[in-house]
């Protein structure tokens, strides 16, 4: 399995891409920089779309990308995008954005029979097939109805589980330890230095202190992937989750950067 970088930052500033990520070629996970990430051909091959949470970093390019693909829709046949998350989620995106005030309805464009965009609610924790894998969402602690996922090809066990934004949670920690697998591959947020903790903890995010309280509720230790750094404090988190990871192997995505797991 193959987990293409396409924006790893909790900042939207130059040289820094929003959180999205490319999944073998045909599967989103959230939707923050694809269309200023990919050509049009790349896009054309997306099919599923994972999202953790409503929030605009993490969805905007899903308005712009079926704005690309509704004339591959009318002339192709290219067929509907499947958009899933947990119901709330999906409910949000459609009644604040695919409004046909801020953007038009591509759940019904150019037609209900041929959608650009198809919505898929999922059940917390519950597996679906995919594109050849298995994926379940279960919520963490960040806005409303947020999840992270979990992207499992059975077959060679190939895996990793992302958390999305996340303050500090408890049941996400008990499905990551109930998982038919022992987890090998976590990505994870680590947003504010530790000086912001009361800040982190407001806007339910994480500092590398915080991170390192979530990772002992594990019951194993994977090999961590740092991700959503706020890029105005990234060398102070960076320079945290030194000390924070001791006896962790971790990694700090980023932007553009192919994973295999």
């Amino acid at each position: 399995m193959r987990l293409r970088v396409l924006g790893c930052s909790g900042s939207d500033l130059p040289g820094y891409n929003l959180t999205s990520f490319l999944i073998n070629e045909t599967i989103l996970l959230d939707a923050g920089s694809v269309t200023s990430s990919l050509s049009l051909s790349q896009q054309s091959m997306i099919k599923e779309i994972f999202v953790t949470h409503a929030h605009l970093d993490h969805i905007k390019d899903i308005l712009f990308l079926a704005d690309n693909l509704i004339e591959l829709v009318v002339r192709d046949g290219h067929g509907p995008v499947r958009v899933r998350g947990l119901k709330p989620v999906l409910e949000s995106i459609q009644s604040h954005l695919l409004n046909d005030t801020i953007w038009p309805d591509f759940t019904i464009l150019p037609a209900t029979t041929n959608p650009v965009l198809e919505r898929n609610p999922l059940a917390p924790g519950e597996w679906v097939n995919v594109q050849g894998l298995r994926v379940a969402a279960f919520p963490v602690n960040h806005a409303q109805a947020a999840s992270g996922y979990v992207f499992w090809q059975p077959e060679t066990n190939s895996h990793f589980a992302f958390t999305g934004d996340t303050g500090p949670t408890h049941d996400w920690w008990d499905f990551m330890n109930g998982l038919p697998f022992s987890l090998e591959h976590l990505i994870i947020e680590a947003s504010f230095p530790n000086g912001m903790e009361h800040l982190a903890l407001l806007s339910k995010h994480l500092t590398p202190r915080l991170l390192r309280k979530e990772l002992d509720n594990l019951k194993v230790r994977p090999k961590v992937f740092i991700s959503h750094m706020k890029s105005p404090f990234s060398m102070e988190i960076q320079e945290q989750l030194q000390q924070a990871l001791t006896g962790y192997s971790y990694h700090l995505l980023r932007d553009g950067e192919d994973i295999d797991f």
